[in-house]
């Protein structure tokens, strides 16, 4: 059947400002406000008035001590391994991460450590990101997913929603991606093996961040290494089958190793195939077995000129590409029965070799689960990094991934850190009601308020990385409750169809959370009757106040509507702006006086031209996507008096 490639254009999270039409301008034809340095801080706007979210600033381990001299190569050689533990890779703007990572690619080229790996985006998806350091990592985001979010799942006949193991090589120009997918699925979703039947697909791309599936005429992505039609769909044995996979390119051929599983028959094992176009490798009966296990990293290390096996423990060493009576090396020793690892590989050079006397490794790392299930422990599974000297270069003191001698100074660059959000707090300023018109331009009853900025991306749920951002005042009285906000938004989209107001999150919207009592002890503190969300849609029709928790109610009616309008949102160069007044709740109005601290939140959903809906989110306190259900992630706002 004749091939080609099919366009991950609509699917991958790459929009330029073109892709979405704003033909809609919310509000009416009343002249949009001047952009004056909106963002209020001397930072000057584009020719779109548009100032891009500030990203979370990530140090470069530094090379502190230029001692360059590694002595006389006679004396470099030993009979084994030598390993020096770098710790956990720091992901930007990926604070209290509880997401997991694993399946990383490292390549370094121009330069740079480029990194594939995956993350859940609902289901497992891979992501980018680039480093001068293989620490510390800028330019994250995401680059092929097909859920991105909980709603709009795609799936094709060999790929169920999950992409998983990405192994990346730079072969003549072209990026190739090997991964696994699953080709099965479980139609009870309450079972604990959801997709089985994995098969090694392939993606190209020219710069490493927008791909295309291999598919066949109709566009459907086609594996290069599959599973035996016969195993297919054993709803019985539910065979894991080929996947994990880890790529090289030596001697204009490509070889892709990888992990074949067949649970009915009893095999667990790494299996080696090999191409000359990277494309067609044969039937998998074909391919050799070159160790037990899975999971591992294969390649060639032109110094020593010796094939390598990693797993967490151990580097393998072969002179063939047979790892069945290899020697093995310890390198890497770990307490186990609180540490999980796995999934370990090389960081290779672009044809996924290595090529250096000291070389590096990545694999997942994080808690051991202390249940039966070893997953349990994924929120804390992150990238781990190790410099490796083979036996020949044992001597030899490492060089760190940032080319200086791994001297005491220079070790110490690369120690390990806390990432944490603080919770915010900010004023809301008293306003008589006459000093603020609900037009959705900002008034000077604003101006001692604290400007709170909207810029903690949400990793939940689905949500990639955005530009966008806000920056939101409140005001009070004992009445109402106002709220001004300017969102900086490329792509305004309100495509999406709901069926229900309770649905506006699905558009370009914002969520203000309102908890006035702010008297909740503990973690994951639910709602009650005295918190609710405001919604407001950035078409200036979307709006509803409903509670909160897993299932929400409109509770819009119960408030009050004195004085109107009680909302307005005008499109502005940069996005748009809004505001609100809104009573106070009947429930919770008594508490409203001076120096009162209520608990808040604001969240910006970001849909991004994917006619999808929603696609990123970004909050004030919480980043978790969180707030629409528990208390404690709200920040704290003081109703002050001048």
């Amino acid at each position: 059947m004749k091939k080609f490639l099919c366009s991950l254009m609509a699917l991958l999270l790459v929009f330029s400002v073109a892709a979405c039409s704003q033909t809609e301008k919310p509000g009416d034809d009343d002249k949009d406000p001047p952009i004056v340095d909106p963002g209020g801080d001397g930072q000057d706007p584009g020719e779109d008035g548009f100032i891009p979210r500030e990203k979370q600033e990530m140090p470069v381990a530094a090379v502190v001590d230029d001692d360059n001299d590694y002595g006389s190569e006679s004396s470099w050689a030993g009979d084994a391994y030598a390993s020096l533990d770098l710790g956990t890779v720091y992901l930007q703007d990926v604070i209290d991460d509880t997401s997991y990572d694993w399946g990383h690619s490292v390549i370094y080229e121009d330069g740079m450590y480029k990194m594939w790996w995956v993350r859940p985006a609902v289901y497992d998806s891979i992501y980018y990101a680039e480093s001068k350091d293989l620490k510390n990592w800028t330019n994250v985001q995401r680059v092929i997913c097909l859920a991105p979010n909980s709603t709009n799942i795609t799936k094709y006949d060999n790929i169920k929603g999950m992409i998983g193991k990405p192994s990346v090589l730079h072969v003549d120009g072209t990026y190739y991606m090997y991964f696994e997918a699953p080709a099965s699925e479980d139609p009870d979703i309450t079972q604990t093996v959801l997709e089985w039947d994995n098969q090694v697909l392939l993606a190209t791309s020219q710069d490493g961040i927008e791909w295309e599936f291999y598919c066949d005429e109709n566009g459907e992505p086609q594996p290069v290494i599959a599973m035996p039609e016969e195993l297919m769909g054993n709803t019985n044995d539910k065979d894991y089958g080929a996947g994990q996979p880890s790529a090289f390119y030596k001697d204009g051929k490509f070889y892709v190793t990888y992990c074949y599983v067949i649970y009915s028959q009893n095999i667990a094992e790494i299996r080696v195939a090999s191409s000359e176009d990277g494309i067609h490798f044969g039937d998998v009966e074909t391919h050799k077995k070159i160790s037990a296990g899975n999971g591992y990293g294969v390649t060639y290390n032109t110094k020593t000129q010796k094939y390598m096996m990693c797993t967490p423990e151990k580097i393998y060493e072969s002179d063939t590409l047979d790892f069945n009576t290899a020697d093995s090396y310890t390198y890497y020793t770990y307490d186990t029965t609180t540490i999980q690892t796995g999934f370990c590989e090389f960081v290779r050079d672009p044809n996924g070799l290595v090529s250096t006397e000291t070389f590096y490794t990545i694999h997942l790392q994080g808690d051991k689960s202390t249940t039966s299930d070893w997953r349990a422990g994924y929120r804390t599974w992150d990238g781990h990094i190790h410099a490796v000297n083979p036996c020949e270069y044992e001597n030899r003191a490492f060089t760190l991934p940032n080319g200086g001698k791994a001297t005491e100074s220079n070790v110490a660059e690369y120690k390990d850190r806390t990432q944490h959000y603080s919770k915010p707090t900010a004023d809301a300023i008293y306003a008589e009601d006459s000093a603020i018109a609900i037009d959705g331009e900002k008034d000077a009853a604003y101006d001692n308020a604290t400007k709170i900025e909207v810029t903690r991306p949400i990793c939940e749920w689905g949500s990639t990385f955005t530009d966008s951002w806000a920056e939101v005042y409140v005001a009070w009285n004992e009445e109402y409750l106002y709220v001004y906000g300017q969102v900086y938004d490329k792509c305004i989209d309100n495509s999406y169809p709901i069926t229900s107001q309770l649905n506006t999150y699905m558009r370009d919207s914002i969520d203000i959370f309102v908890d006035v009592p702010n008297d909740h002890v503990g973690e994951e503190v639910p709602y009650t009757l005295d918190q609710y969300i405001i919604c407001v849609g950035s078409n200036n029709e979307d709006f509803i106040i409903k509670s909160g928790g897993e299932t929400s109610v409109d509770i819009t009616d119960e408030f009050e509507m004195v004085s109107a309008p009680r909302h307005r949102v005008r499109k502005t160069d940069y996005g748009y702006s809004f505001e609100i007044r809104v009573e106070w709740y009947e429930f919770i109005a008594d508490q409203i006086e001076e120096n009162k601290c209520i608990g808040m939140d604001f969240q910006i959903n970001d849909c991004m031209g994917g006619k999808v809906g929603r696609e990123a989110m970004l909050g004030w306190s919480d980043n978790g996507g969180n707030a629409f259900r528990f208390l404690d992630v709200l920040g704290d706002v003081y109703l002050i008096k001048q």
